[in-house]
Parts: C-alpha cells; structure tokens; sequence
C-alpha cells in the first residue's frame, strides 16, 4: 500500500503543471526525452536549427536570440561536418525549397578579411572550411554601397562525405535572405 501510494504521488508530481515544459522535450508514446526543443538536433551538447524560412543575417541572428541562442559557431571539424550535413539532408528533404546556403555565426564587419565569430572569438585557422576561391568579398553589381561580402554561410555540398564535401563556406552579402542555424545549449537534465 505503501509503495502505491508513493507511486501515485511520484505520478501526480510528474504529470503536474510545474513540470509541463519537460514533457515538450519528451516522445509521450516512447517516454524517450531530449535534451533539445522538439525541432531542434543535439550535437555536442548544444542544440542546432535549421530554420526553413530565410532571413538578413542581422535579422536571423536576432531570431536566433529569441530563441535563447545565437547563429551557430563552428568549434570543430565534428561540428562542420554536422553543421554541413544538416544543410546536405534538409535540401534533400524539401526538394521543393530553394535553399542555397545557411547562415551561421561568423563575419568579418568589422575589418576585411579578419573573420570572428558571434561568441567573440577569432577564426582559428585550423578549423578553417572555405569553398574553392572563397572567401572573395566579391562585390555585387546591385549593392550601391559596395559593402562587400562580410558574412558566412554553408553552401550544401551535391554529395556527402566525397572529397572536399566539408569545405562549405562562402561570403556572402550581409542583407541577402538566407536560411540559418541557430545554436543554444541542451539542457542539463541531471
């Protein structure tokens, strides 16, 4: 009777309102939970998404801190190559979408050709993925400010895991609509 009553109690405790937000995180018929917001992919816990709409970089970082983050930072060659085959597999998923590339949190606005990320820190030049001929800071023939390229996106490569697929980088003009991957932490759930 003891235990039945605990259980009950464990129960009524788990199910209540105060803990309604865990359940957002959880499959209800698996009981298997993440540690991310449904719609976004843990990796190296930290929580990535692809949005499926398409932003300024400016606009998309914005949307991104409302979702507690920031445009996600490339720490690693494990990060670029999850980063780049998020974009690989949502184009080959919405074939219907035009997508060319996905902003992420790197930019050089501040002085051409010193590239930093949105978490303050400078490109590491061993962690380093440019596109063939990128970066060039071409100049667009509409743009009569003749600002440059000063922002990043991921191009998605034609295929996965063929030479060179990881080199996705480009430049691109800061006030052209792009997807974009947000990044925020996994929750802790100890």
């Amino acid at each position: 009777m003891q235990l039945k009553a605990k259980n009950q109690q464990k129960h009524a405790l788990l199910f209540s309102d105060r803990f309604s937000f865990l359940w957002r995180l959880c499959n209800k018929s698996t009981l298997k939970c993440s540690r991310c917001l449904p719609g976004w992919t843990e990796h190296a816990s930290r929580c990535f998404f692809l949005s499926p709409i398409q932003r300024s970089w400016e606009n998309a970082r914005r949307e991104c801190f409302s979702e507690n983050g920031d445009l996600a930072v490339v720490l690693n060659e494990a990060d670029q190559a999850f980063l780049t085959t998020l974009t690989y597999q949502f184009v080959k998923q919405n074939p219907q979408v035009d997508f060319y590339s996905a902003w992420i949190g790197l930019q050089d606005m501040v002085r051409e050709g010193r590239y930093w990320w949105v978490n303050g820190n400078e490109l590491n030049s061993k962690v380093v993925y440019w596109r063939h001929l990128e970066p060039n800071n071409a100049i667009a023939s509409w743009d009569i400010e003749q600002s440059g390229q000063d922002c990043v996106a991921i191009v998605p490569p034609r295929d996965i895991g063929v030479k060179d697929w990881l080199k996705s980088w480009d430049d691109i003009v800061c006030v052209g609509n792009r997807h974009y991957i947000c990044e925020t932490q996994a929750l802790i759930l100890d």
